[in-house]
């Protein structure tokens, strides 16, 4: 993360959860893209598609699962 973003982690951690809802709507109006016309049922078509395609390289042996705790580690670990 750069330095920018770290100097607002305070900032966005002190506001409000409406307010960060309303950063985070912002946040994603700035990545203009294909996904921004999906309808609410492409979306979850798309996420049951890409979860099916998770499971079945997990099934196949192409991904390797990491266990909860060191994943939440990590996360501690990069996000304090």
């Amino acid at each position: 993360m750069g330095e920018a973003a770290e100097k607002l982690k305070p900032l966005l951690a002190a506001l409000s959860p409406d307010e960060r809802t309303e950063i985070a709507d912002y946040l994603r109006s700035l990545d203009v893209g294909e996904d921004e016309d999906l309808t609410e049922e492409e979306w979850e078509n798309a996420l049951v598609e890409e979860l099916n395609r998770r499971m079945a390289d997990a099934a196949a042996g192409k991904t390797t699962a990491i266990p909860h705790e060191e994943v939440m580690r990590r996360m501690k670990e990069k996000y304090g």
